[in-house]
Formats: structure tokens, C-alpha cells, sequence
């Protein structure tokens, strides 16, 4: 007899484990007994064929297998949510809903300057903002659950047409009064022995500074590894240490006592529009493009002129 395969209600179910962490608290959020949800899971992990997650004091903790089936359950639900809303959408004759995907740090630092002149330029469609990691954003654009994306780092992939959205260098970041404040730039080398704010391995930030550090010999104490880069910053800021940053993430701090210096060797990061290939453009993405890209410029100009740089 052939092997079952799990159902949406297996899904649903891991899903609002991983959300909320326990059983109990997953049968709440369902509307469902915890001995429903406890079977539930139990069958998910027996038609999976593997473990989801080990029991630490009371607690689930998902293993990386999970970790890893729960960014694809998220890809369904959140599908199958804009099915809904078209469909609520056509009921109601509503303008079309544009889905972004954007890094966390951008959708804070970026989008609401360009989304604000966007609008303001008589735009009727609704935007609906994913804040994602940049393999996430890559997903949904992907999987064409995304009409557009902003991503760092994306590698070419059949489906997914991309263009350079902005090139910024790493400013290292410190507070005032650090003794790395004095100098007109800081080197990979004056590093060395410093409490240091790591950057997102996942994303590879981290390894664009790893190189700049790899030649001069230096090594900073890590202290911290910070995912999102405006965390980092604000670490930075409040004293926990060094970082290297973009322009965006600086300019969320620029009033918070935020000193920039330009980082030697340099360090660049690439961020890239990305848009999923052969889908009929039904929203104006050439328009929402060219906003995201003056305000991209108008962000980096500012953070410039704060360090007494030209652009």
C-alpha cells in the first residue's frame, strides 16, 4: 500500500508550531485541543520520515531539517494568502496589489521615501511589503509570488531577470568617542584586537569583510553576529563594538551619535532589482524601479555628505 503524503492540515499545523513554539500554543492559534495538535504532528513527522523537532525542557526546538521544510510551508501559505486576496480583490473590483519583497533593512531604511514618492505620483495599486532574508526574496520572486525584489548578492538563476540597483562601499561604524573616531579612515589592519559587530554570513556580508581582513593579518574579537545590518549599526552606535556598513543601514543612526569613517581596503555591496522573467508587466515596474533608485541615490548622497565625502 502506498505511502500517505502529508495533507494541508499537516502543514498547518507545523506551521503554527513553529510560530508559536509549543503545542498548547499552536492548538490556540488553530482552534484545535493539544492532543489534536500533538497528533498532528506526530503523523507529520512519521510521513516526513524524519525528526522535526527535540523536546528541551518543555519546549520544541526545531532541528535544521525543520528549519528548512518550514521557509517552503511559509512559500505555500503565503500563496495561497495572495490567492485569497485576489480573489477578494476581483470580488470587490480593487486596484491590482503589488507584491515587493525587500530586505529587512531596506524595507526600514529605503522604501518609505520611495514608496511615498511612488504613491505620490498618482499610483492607485496597493503595495504589499515581504521583509525577507535575501534568500527569501529571492523565493517569492522566484516562485512568482513577488512582481518585484530587492536582494543582495543574487546569483543567476533561470526565471529571475536582475539589474544593479546601487553600489555602496562599507563605512566602518563607531560611536562618538571611540578611539577609531580620530582617524580620517580606518584600515582592515586597526581592526586587529577590536570588539567587532559581525554581518550576515547567510547573505555573505561577513565574507566581503573576511577578505578585506584576511591580508592584513588583523582579527577583530567578535563579540556579536548581527543578521540584519541595521541591528548591527545600532549596536555599534549604543557601543558594542565595530561594524561595517552600507549607506542604508547608516542613515536609519545618522542622529544617533553614529561615526563613519571610510573602510580600507574597500568593501562594496551590491543591491539588485529583481523581477520574475516572461511575467507581463500589469502594475508599472519600470516606475516603482525608478523610485526605489532615486531614493537609493538620494539615501547614499546624504550619508556622503555626513562624512564630508562627495558622492
Amino acid at each position: 500500500m502506498a505511502k500517505s503524503s502529508l495533507e494541508f492540515r499537516h502543514l498547518e499545523a507545523f506551521r503554527a508550531i513553529m510560530r508559536s513554539g509549543t503545542v498548547t500554543g499552536a492548538g490556540a492559534m488553530l482552534g484545535i485541543s493539544q492532543p489534536a495538535v500533538s497528533r498532528l504532528l506526530s503523523q507529520t513527522e512519521a510521513l516526513a520520515g524524519f525528526p522535526l523537532f527535540e523536546r528541551v525542557r518543555g519546549r520544541l526546538v526545531p532541528t535544521a531539517t525543520a528549519q528548512a521544510l518550514h521557509e517552503e510551508t511559509e512559500r505555500i501559505f503565503t500563496g495561497l494568502e495572495e490567492v485569497q486576496a485576489l480573489a477578494e480583490r476581483l470580488r470587490n473590483h480593487s486596484p491590482r496589489r503589488v507584491v515587493l519583497a525587500s530586505l529587512p533593512s531596506l524595507t526600514l531604511s529605503l522604501l518609505p521615501g520611495a514608496v511615498t514618492a511612488w504613491r505620490a505620483a498618482g499610483r492607485r495599486e496597493t503595495l504589499s511589503i515581504h521583509s525577507r532574508a535575501a534568500g527569501g526574496v529571492l523565493g517569492l520572486v522566484a516562485s512568482r509570488q513577488a512582481d518585484l525584489g530587492i536582494g543582495i548578492s543574487v546569483p543567476r538563476i533561470p526565471g529571475v531577470r536582475s539589474t544593479l540597483l546601487i553600489r555602496t562601499r562599507g563605512w566602518c561604524v563607531m560611536p562618538k568617542g571611540h578611539h577609531l573616531a580620530s582617524r580620517k579612515v580606518v584600515t582592515a589592519g586597526d581592526l586587529d584586537g577590536e570588539a567587532y559587530i559581525a554581518l550576515s554570513r547567510e547573505e555573505g556580508r561577513q565574507a566581503l569583510v573576511d577578505e578585506a581582513l584576511r591580508d592584513s593579518g588583523a582579527r577583530p574579537v567578535e563579540t556579536v553576529e548581527c543578521r540584519m545590518t541595521s541591528g548591527a549599526v545600532g549596536m555599534a552606535a549604543a557601543g558594542a563594538g565595530v561594524t561595517i556598513a552600507d549607506c542604508f543601514s547608516c542613515s536609519l543612526f545618522l542622529e544617533a551619535g553614529l561615526v563613519l569613517r571610510p573602510f580600507e581596503p574597500a568593501v562594496t555591496f551590491d543591491y539588485r532589482l529583481i523581477w520574475p522573467e516572461e511575467v507581463r508587466d500589469t502594475f508599472g515596474r519600470a516606475a516603482l524601479a525608478q523610485a526605489i533608485r532615486q531614493h537609493a541615490r538620494h539615501i547614499q548622497e546624504t550619508v556622503q555628505a555626513r562624512t564630508g565625502l562627495q558622492a
